[in-house]
């Protein structure tokens, strides 16, 4: 039940990543919510079944958005990837957890696009992906600490509606 509420949620994501933001954002500075998504799998999933929706979005998002196919799916993968094996090093209970890992998950996501890019010989994204990383960094961290503290404020209005890792944040964190 719980994969296939992240399912949904990310096909969700997905149709407001390519379908509304492109209308209502600059072309480049679009909040990345798949890439948010695939973080906090990375902190609360299992390895198989979350890198296996990690690299499902990310295939899904490389033809919806038209992308060379499977540079988002191996991007993803990877990202689940690290996360998931790094999360044991922090303090899982820190609500600020979260936001660090969207902080490096967009720069490793930059720089694996980079890497991607170079070996598809994409001509110039990696102009692109540099001159965009700031504020593409400063909008997934905008958009990330929203949807932690919708989240949060959800889980506090519906006690019996659980939302997985998010039983070990402390209260402190809507001040």
């Amino acid at each position: 039940m719980r994969i296939a509420i992240y399912f949904l949620l990310g096909l969700l994501f997905m149709l407001f990543q390519t379908v509304f933001f492109p209308r209502l954002f600059p072309i480049y500075i679009k909040p990345d919510l798949l890439l948010i998504l695939v973080v906090y799998l990375g902190v609360n999933e299992r390895y198989g079944s979350g890198g296996l929706l990690a690299y499902t979005f990310g295939c899904l998002l490389d033809v919806f958005a038209g992308s060379f196919m499977g540079m988002y799916g191996l991007t993803f993968l990877i990202l689940f990837f690290t996360v998931r094996g790094t999360v044991s090093f922090f303090n899982s209970e820190n609500p600020l957890l979260l936001l660090f890992l969207v902080f490096c998950g967009t720069l490793v996501e930059a720089a694996l696009l980079i890497l991607f890019g170079f070996m598809a010989q994409a001509g110039d994204l990696w102009l692109i992906v540099i001159r965009w990383i700031v504020p593409q960094v400063v909008v997934n961290l905008l958009v990330g600490g929203l949807l932690l503290f919708l989240a949060t404020r959800m889980q506090r209005r519906f006690p019996r509606f659980q939302i997985p890792g998010l039983s070990r944040l402390n209260e402190g964190y809507d001040r």
